[in-house]
């Protein structure tokens, strides 16, 4: 069995890509969410799932606090018997360190498709394929970054401000809708701003026809 960690955002689906193109067979994405919204991102449920149906691929949800998240996690490399699971980490080693020392323990091997690369060549590639809008955005940051096409023009902006491309230190996060995993493209609107302790976001929600197809 072959995970991968998904957030719904461009970094877990770059990684997803790169593994499929290098022949790897992924059986199953994983989102962990805290109070129905990932953990990641802060994106509802319904969101997430609606990128499973566009791309005809199981997501397995985990609730969990942060205090719970490794036994979480352990669990479900448990109850799914994972040989292998893939991450979308670049260059925070602590965090790679963390999570290699979780999948050695349970007996897994961790996967890192773009460790090490460079982010802004990260950026161009995941543009040069994928479309993802720009959810969530550092509260100490612009807010006209919020709600942003994470395009050339979005990428340009931000190395100019010294952030990260790929916003690898959290400056924002990003939400996938099309490119080569999706056989559909997400069909979603916004649906107005809140805000976390650290992130102003965006409200997104599914539109009616993908109601009316998930309760038919």
């Amino acid at each position: 069995m072959i995970v991968a960690m998904w957030s719904g955002g461009k970094d877990s689906c770059l990684s997803v890509w790169r593994a499929v193109k290098d022949g790897i067979e992924v059986d199953r994405l994983i989102c962990m969410i805290h109070k129905g919204k990932s953990r990641a991102h802060g994106v509802d449920r319904e969101i997430i799932e609606a990128q499973g149906r566009s791309m005809d691929m199981e997501i397995l949800f985990q609730e969990s606090t942060w205090e719970s998240y490794e036994d979480r996690l352990n669990g479900i490399f448990r109850d799914l018997n994972v040989d292998k699971a893939i991450f979308g980490d670049i260059y925070l080693q602590e965090h790679k360190d963390w999570i290699e020392r979780v999948c050695n323990n349970a007996g897994v091997e961790p996967l890192f498709p773009l460790w090490g690369d460079d982010t802004l060549n990260l950026a161009k590639e995941f543009i040069s394929e994928f479309e993802a809008l720009v959810i969530a955005v550092r509260r100490d940051l612009p807010v006209s970054l919020l709600g942003r096409k994470y395009d050339e023009n979005f990428i340009e902006e931000v190395v100019s401000l010294g952030l990260d491309p790929c916003g690898e230190n959290g400056e924002f996060h990003t939400y996938v809708y099309d490119g080569p995993l999706f056989k559909t493209r997400v069909k979603f609107e916004v649906d107005g701003r809140f805000e976390s302790d650290k992130y102003m976001h965006l409200r997104l929600k599914i539109r009616d026809s993908w109601r009316l197809l998930q309760q038919s």
